[in-house]
């Protein structure tokens, strides 16, 4: 029985000791290098607010908020817009009462990211009182328009 004990026990060493002897897998070969990813598509130019007031700071952005303004008043509008464009025409279209145009301004922007543009009107002779209204265009097309009046 001993001599059947020490051949197994000598059968199960060189089994263990002959693998710890197996050599490691060499590692698999390297990936091909891919095509950076394109970066992502940048978001369509888009306006995303118009505010009305009567001054406005260094930034463009309106520091007075208002609707309702005076004779001798001038009545600035900021437009806020997202997105980039190498190219876009943004533009303020005033009106009075019946749609009569007082005032149409436009500009040329190229923006890569969120942006306001200032627009702004004034008559030293006084507004007229009434209703008014400011339209913004962005390359041609109305996208959206504020009231407001002169009392």
């Amino acid at each position: 029985m001993r001599a059947i004990l020490t051949t197994t026990t000598a059968a199960l060493a060189m089994t263990i000791l002959g693998g710890c002897g197996k050599k490691a897998s060499p590692p698999p070969p390297p990936l091909p290098p891919t095509a950076a990813a394109p970066a992502p598509a940048s978001a369509p130019m888009a306006v995303t607010m118009v505010e009305l007031g009567k001054r406005v700071g260094p930034d463009q952005r309106v520091t007075a908020p208002a609707t309702t303004f005076g004779v001798r008043d001038t009545i600035y509008a900021s437009v806020s817009t997202t997105g980039s464009s190498p190219s876009a025409t943004l533009t303020a279209r005033w009106t009075y009462e019946t749609n009569q145009v007082i005032d149409s301004t436009s500009v040329s922007i190229a923006p890569t990211g969120p942006a306001v543009t200032e627009f702004h009107v004034m008559k030293p002779s006084g507004w007229p009182l009434g209703r008014y209204k400011v339209t913004i265009l962005l390359n041609g097309a109305a996208v959206t328009e504020k009231d407001f009046e002169v009392k």
